[in-house]
């Protein structure tokens, strides 16, 4: 793919840029408030196991 040096392209690299960063930092804060998925159960995974269980 040819680089290209017109406005369009460097516009479009610098919001691709900003948009990854912006997801990268709305994960990481989601990640501090919340913790990591493992800590957090759900109420439907204890009913779900005992299912599993009673099969």
């Amino acid at each position: 793919m040819p680089q290209t040096t017109d406005g369009l392209g460097l516009m479009r690299k610098r919001l691709v840029a900003w948009t990854l960063l912006t997801c990268a930092l709305l994960a990481v804060a989601v990640w501090g408030l919340l913790g990591a998925p493992d800590t957090a159960s759900g109420p439907h995974l204890p009913s779900r196991s005992l299912t599993a269980a009673s099969r």
